[in-house]
This record gives C-alpha cells, sequence and structure tokens, in this order.
C-alpha cells in the first residue's frame, strides 16, 4: 500500500536515515562546525566562541571552612582532551549532538548544542563515565584568546574590571577582611584572596567582541583568562556535566547582558519608596524614634529606617554582633508592631535584618534543631561551625521544604510585626561535607544555597505587599531573585583593596553579571584591621551614595567609634544635601529600574558599555546612558581629574559645557557630567519621603504631591530621550538653536516646542513640566 509521508515528517524519517548532516548546521545566528579535535560555535561578525576544545579529567581536593572562607588543597588532575567529534546529528527537536572521543575512539561523553533564540546557543555536556564522587570529575572549555582579549563580568570582585591575564577560581566565600593581590591563601586567615567573593557569577564577557559564555552548574568554576596559555582561556568546572550558554550580539555588551538576565531571570521592581533614601539605627527602639524625629524635624528627606538589631545583639572585641534568634528582642523593642505602626505615621517604612545561621545555644536554634531542619554531618550529627559571633554556629537546610517552610514561618511573622522587608545576609557558608536532607551533594549544592536562601524569602513574602528585600550572595541564576544587592562589607578607609574604592568595580562587576539595582554600606562596615570611619570618609562616601540607585547608611561594625550621619551638625547637613539631590533624581532612577527589571540592562554601567574603550576602568560609573559619576577616591584629594571620554559632555551641577581634566571637588562636591542628548526628569518639588497615604497633619510632601511636576533636563539635542517608571516617554526631535531656554506647561501628552526642539511627552498623568535647555 503506497502511503503519502507529510513533510515535516519526511524529514524525520530521512533525518534518522541519514544522521550525518552537512559539515555546518546553522542554530539561531550560530554556525557549528567540528575540525579535528576543535568546535567552531561562530556568531554573526566573527563573535561566538572559536577553536574551543573540550576535556574532562578527574582531580580531587581537600578544603577547610574557617569564617565562611574555604581554603583549597588540590591534588593534581589529569586531563583527557576530546581528539575528534562524531558527526553532528539533528533531531526533530533542531538539537544538534555529537559524541566526543579520544585518539583511540573511547567515548568521551555526548554534545547537545541547541537554539535559545537567534542570538543565544546552548551546550550541554554529559560525560560518558563518572567517577562515584560528582566532585572528582572536570569538565573543560577551552578557546582561543584575541590578539587584544578583555574579559569583564564573573560577579562581584574588588580590584578589577578587566580580568584578562588573571587565572582565579570561583566559589561562593566570604569576602574577607581585606585582600590579598594574588590568589594564594592568605597568611591571616580572615583576608581575602584578589577573587574571593560573596557573589561570583560563571560568567564572562568579552565586550570588545560583544560575545559571553555563561555556566548554569552548581560547581567550584576555574577560570584561566590567557594567563597560563597567552594563546587560549577556560573555564572548568568541577562535576561531570556542563550546562553552558554562548552569546553573540556583536558590537554591545549592553545587549549581551540582557540576554544574559533573559536566561537567569529578572527580579520583580521593588516599589517606589524602596529607591527613597535609608539610614540605620539600632540599640534599641528609643534610639529609632529619636533618628525619626530627627529626620522630619530637619525635613531630610528618608523613607525607610533599617534596624538590623532588632532580634537582639551584644557588643564583643570584634563590634555590636548581632542575636542568633529570629524574633524580637522585647529588652530592645519592646513591642515591635506598635513602633512600627508610630514609624509608619510618620512616613517611613521599617526595615530589619535575616541570616541562615542557627545559634546552637539560641532558643531558636534548639527549635530548629528540634524539628530537624539544622544541618547534619554524614554521621547525622549536627554540623557546626565557629561563626562571627565566636559561637557555635548551624545553619537552616533549604534543600527540602521542610526547611524552608520553618524559616518562611518565622519571616513571615517578621513581616506581621510591621517590617517592610530585610537585608537577606550571609549565604556562603555551606559546608561542603554536610549530608543535606535532599541528598544532594553538599559541594554541588554550596553555590547553590544563596538561590535557596533568596527563594525562600521571596516565598514568605509572595503575598506580602509593598516590601523589600537587600541581598549580598549569590551565584549563577539568582540575578532574578533578589532585587537589591549591597556590596558586601567594605572596609571604613580608603584603601583600594577592600575600602571606599572598591565600591565600583564591584558595583559594575555586578552589574555586567546580570544584577542591576545595587546599593553599598555609606562608610562601609568592616573596622577589624583598620580604623573606624571618619567625616571625610563619610562625606565621600555619600557623595557616591546620591547617585546610586539605593542609598543606605550603616552603623559598621565598630558603630560607637564610626562616625556617624548624625555625629555633628555638618554631617547632617551632608545627609540632607546627598539625600536632596538623590531624591530630586527618583524619576529618573526609578525609570532606570523599571527598565532594568525589564530588560536586563543595569542601572549602574561601565562608562565604556557607550562611552570609549577602557574596559578596565575602575574610577567612575554611569548612572544609566547619560550620567557619569565620578567621585573622589583618594583621601585628603580637593580636586578629581576626570577623562570624559565620546563627548560632548556638560557638567550636571552647573549645565556648561564639561570637558577631561582636573575638576574642583572639596569635600561636599561629587563630580558628575551629562553626556550631550540626555533627557533627565527630576523632582521640581523634593518630597520629604515616598511612602503613599501621608497623614495631612504631618505636614510632609510625600509622593502624590511631588509627582505632579516635573523638571527636565535636556543637554544637546535630547536624541536620547527617556522613558519613566509610570510609562512616561520623552522624546525630542530637531536640533537646538545654540541658546538655553526655559518653559513651563501643563498636559498629560501633549508636545512643547522650545529654541528649535520639539519635546512631546506621552504620560499617564497631567503633570506641570518645566523644560530647561542646554544646547
Amino acid at each position: 500500500m503506497n502511503r503519502v509521508f507529510p513533510a515535516s515528517l519526511l524529514a524525520v524519517v530521512l533525518m534518522a536515515a541519514c544522521p550525518a548532516t552537512p559539515t555546518a548546521p546553522q542554530l539561531g545566528a550560530f554556525e557549528v562546525r567540528t575540525e579535528g579535535p576543535l568546535l567552531q560555535l561562530i556568531g554573526p561578525e566573527g563573535t561566538g566562541l572559536q577553536d574551543v576544545r573540550l576535556e574532562v579529567g578527574r582531580g580531587e581536593a581537600t578544603w577547610t571552612l574557617g569564617f565562611g572562607s574555604f581554603r583549597f588543597e588540590e591534588g593534581p588532575t589529569t586531563w583527557q582532551q576530546a581528539a575528534t567529534f562524531g558527526p553532528l546529528e539533528i533531531d526533530a527537536s533542531g538539537r544538534v549532538t555529537s559524541r566526543a572521543m579520544d585518539t583511540d575512539d573511547t567515548v568521551l561523553g555526548t554534545l547537545t548544542l541547541s537554539e535559545v533564540s537567534p542570538t543565544i546557543l546552548r551546550l550541554q555536556w554529559e560525560s560518558a563515565a563518572p567517577s562515584d564522587v560528582p566532585r572528582d570529575d572536570r569538565v573543560r572549555l577551552s578557546m582561543a584568546c584575541d590578539a587584544d582579549d578583555h574579559f569583564m563580568g564573573f560577579g562581584s570582585h574588588a580590584m578589577d574590571m578587566d580580568h584578562i591575564g588573571q587565572a582565579f577560581p570561583l566559589w561562593v566565600s566570604e569576602p574577607g577582611i581585606g585582600k590579598v593581590e594574588d590568589e594564594e591563601p592568605p597568611v591571616v586567615a580572615v583576608q581575602g584572596t584578589r577573587h574571593a567573593s560573596s557573589y561570583p557569577v560563571p560568567w564572562a564577557l568579552r565586550p570588545h567582541r560583544g560575545d559571553g559564555l555563561y555556566l548554569d552548574v552548581g560547581s567550584r568554576v576555574d577560570v584561566d583568562l590567557c594567563h597560563s596559555d597567552p594563546e587560549r582561556w577556560s573555564m572548568s568546572v568541577w562535576q561531570p556535566t556542563l550546562d553552558a550558554y554562548v552569546i553573540a550580539r556583536p558590537g554591545s555588551p549592553l545587549a549581551v547582558v540582557e540576554d544574559l538576565t533573559s536566561i537567569t531571570g529578572r527580579p520583580e521592581l521593588p516599589p517606589a519608596w524602596a529607591f527613597g533614601a535609608w539610614v540605620d539605627a539600632v540599640r534599641g527602639i528609643d534610639r529609632v524614634m529619636e533618628v525619626a524625629d530627627q529626620m522630619r524635624d530637619l525635613r531630610i528627606p528618608i523613607t525607610a529606617i533599617w534596624t538590623e538589631d532588632w532580634k537582639g545583639a551584644e557588643q564583643m572585641a570584634t563590634g555590636y554582633r548581632l542575636s542568633e534568634e529570629w524574633f524580637a528582642d522585647t529588652d530592645l523593642y519592646p513591642d515591635p508592631r506598635a513602633s512600627a505602626d508610630d514609624l509608619h505615621a510618620l512616613g517611613f517604612r521599617w526595615l530589619g535584618y535575616f541570616a541562615p545561621f542557627l545559634g546552637l545555644e539560641s532558643q531558636t536554634g534548639e527549635e530548629a534543631l528540634d524539628a530537624g531542619v539544622g544541618l547534619v554531618d554524614t554521621n547525622g550529627e549536627t554540623a557546626s561551625f565557629f561563626g562571627v559571633n565566636l559561637k557555635e554556629q548551624t545553619m537552616v537546610d533549604l534543600s527540602t521544604p521542610a526547611g524552608r517552610e520553618w524559616a518562611i514561618a518565622r519571616l513571615q511573622a517578621s513581616y506581621d510585626l510591621g517590617y517592610s522587608g530585610w537585608m537577606v545576609d550571609y549565604g556562603e557558608w555551606l559546608d561542603p561535607d554536610v549530608a543535606l536532607a535532599s541528598g544532594e551533594d553538599g559541594f554541588l549544592a554550596h553555590n547553590r544555597y544563596p538561590q535557596w536562601w533568596q527563594e525562600t524569602q521571596l516565598e514568605a513574602l509572595a503575598d506580602r505587599p509593598d516590601r523589600a528585600l537587600f541581598c549580598r550572595s549569590g551565584w549563577a541564576g539568582t540575578q532574578g531573585l533578589c532585587p537589591i544587592v549591597w556590596t558586601g562589607d567594605q572596609r571604613t578607609s580608603f584603601d583600594t583593596d577592600d575600602g571606599f574604592p572598591t565600591v565600583l568595580p564591584l558595583a559594575m562587576g555586578l552589574g555586567v553579571s546580570g544584577v542591576g539595582i545595587v546599593t553599598h554600606d555609606v562608610a562601609g562596615y568592616q573596622s577589624v584591621g583598620n580604623p573606624p570611619s571618619d567625616q571625610e570618609l563619610w562625606f565621600r562616601w555619600a557623595g557616591l551614595a546620591a547617585y546610586t540607585p539605593v542609598f543606605r547608611t550603616h552603623h559598621g561594625s565598630f558603630d560607637l567609634q564610626n562616625h556617624q550621619f548624625d555625629t555633628n551638625d555638618a554631617t547632617l547637613d551632608h545627609l540632607k544635601a546627598t539625600t536632596t539631590e538623590h531624591m530630586r533624581l527618583w524619576p529618573y532612577r526609578y525609570g532606570l529600574a523599571a527598565d532594568y527589571t525589564a530588560t536586563g540592562r543595569p542601572m549602574v554601567r561601565p562608562v565604556a558599555f557607550h562611552y570609549g574603550d577602557d574596559w578596565g576602568r575602575m574610577d567612575a560609573w554611569l548612572l544609566g546612558e547619560a550620567m557619569l559619576v565620578a567621585p573622589v577616591l583618594e583621601r585628603g584629594a580637593t580636586t578629581r581629574n576626570v577623562t570624559l571620554p565620546g563627548g560632548p559632555w556638560f557638567d550636571w551641577h552647573t549645565a556648561q559645557p564639561a570637558a577631561s581634566g582636573d575638576w574642583d571637588a572639596p569635600l561636599e562636591h561629587t563630580p558628575v557630567f551629562v553626556h550631550t542628548g540626555a533627557v533627565v526628569p527630576t523632582f521640581t518639588t523634593v518630597p520629604d519621603t515616598l511612602v503613599p497615604d501621608l497623614d495631612p497633619s504631618l505636614n510632609l510632601i510625600g509622593l502624590a504631591q511631588a509627582d505632579t511636576e516635573r523638571t527636565l533636563d535636556i543637554f544637546g539635542d535630547g536624541h536620547l530621550g527617556f522613558v519613566e517608571a509610570d510609562g512616561t516617554i520623552y522624546t525630542v526631535t530637531g536640533q537646538p538653536s545654540g541658546e538655553s531656554g526655559s518653559t513651563s506647561e501643563t498636559l498629560t501628552t501633549g508636545t512643547i516646542v522650545l529654541n528649535g526642539l520639539t519635546i512631546a511627552i506621552d504620560g499617564p498623568v497631567e503633570r506641570t513640566y518645566t523644560i530647561r535647555l542646554h544646547p
């Protein structure tokens, strides 16, 4: 009987009969070829991965855990390179598979390639003969280096933006108090290595090419960026499988980051109030209310107060250390619900603190151990370690629903007390030798623990409105979870290893790695091994915070010795000036935040993402595309030499044309510049708080009142335009007449013509717009 095959079915039959396909199948924009031991994954304009070698290996290592840092002792690793790849076979779903073989034609494993999007190629590998101990297995991808290669990404790192020529491990850990300049374990146990990080990401971006390689794995990843061999760069994983993504967007590093976040996920947009300034207050409710009254009496625009010792703390030789409990300390905070109501009535949100630690001698720890949700070792005994408070601790086992549900109940209880969110601290301390309740290998789970910790927070607050979280630890896949990330516990100093200057590479490294909303501790946190903060440091750090996505102070580990925001009247004046500037820029900043959560474009960006090609630059950042922030990073300096590539530029403070060179920078001043074409919306009247539903008797200006007005500063021809978080679109056409000018009109949607420019406004609400042109 004759049969008629549908064309699609016929194609499948033919492919099954003839598995060998043309030598260069096309997957999206990628051409895939094998050439003996080499794999070619060529994207448009020569992007992608060239001359890829795949190797499998076996090694062994031991490690010690001390204060959240890990010291690895590695034995030799034996490597076996794939000598040939079998025919590229295409299955019915369009995936390309090939077997990799050694010189004896022994199959080493199976490679699968698939199209995620036209610009994203997925590469999966499964070893043919994994060992009984997954952590002993190794898989390495090695690629050709460019003659002038550059590498950005890899998460949050304090001492580099361009990592070319370096080799280092990626492993979630305490970053250390201060850092050595290499990867050798330091003599001082609490110091960190150069790339020790709370938020490393196995992600390599080559910005000059517009391509990147992302590894979605749980194991340790070793990176070698043309270091051991100037002709090769590599990324190796300590497990028998590999799940990798190759991204190719030629000429556009920002578009590559967009693609990265389409894989990792993007977080939800925090509420509007989260982008108002936050100050901290600890040591009891009397101090919290003193700060609240002080901010309102002085009309300092503060929206949130965060109180990390809500669950108690004690003064120790290493600083003011937090309690191990997960409930309110009623000596310091006798009635948190009533206190929260008092703060809400003054137009504040109140934030707390959580860490995954369980003190073995604490009430919370005993409850957790009784419930069977603490970590245990392979003998079934509690897996404990010496914590930062110098006491024995363990952590919540979040590998199963039981552990998460236990934690969620306590997180929700704190929200019900009136907290609107909290610091989600730590997540780096999981010992790889634990026996997880899920049965997962502790080594392969170590880097995933921050993801579990953050997922638990989101699940706890899933149906709780109007909340914000901020975290410090992360890995592959956590980018889409915690909406705000802070740069960690910098030193209260100008030191370049871990002090104020490192905030810039840390924040930009996060942005390049898909984490787009960042904050930092104004004046730093850690004072072990360096002096406490002083007024100069506080002023300079707050000056940068004014142009940071979220402005947030911290009292630091030695709060009684550190300079604080209310140490004297001069500092209170500076707090008011910097938070007023920060608040004035809220329409611009919140628009950037909304854009990040929609597209993955980070709020803070390297200057070279838009101007010039200095990929290693660490002395300035862009807030959005148009605003270049160049803080003073050296003690005692009163001028700042600034490079302004790809002009023209304007001085943000004066709106006058600006050029590269030395700029006056007294203690109260942070040099900031705006690129031609920019449209920057700001509040015309700066509100006292962004909390809605203010009591009219307070005589405060809230978001509702301030939102009825805008000032638009337009530089040059305004061609960059802007979109606010509420969807208001500003589009500018025409050529400026060469004269500055201003006008004011009230409208919802319409156009305003001024000095040769037509400003189109398309918004959902009526506002009075003050337009200022700076040609």
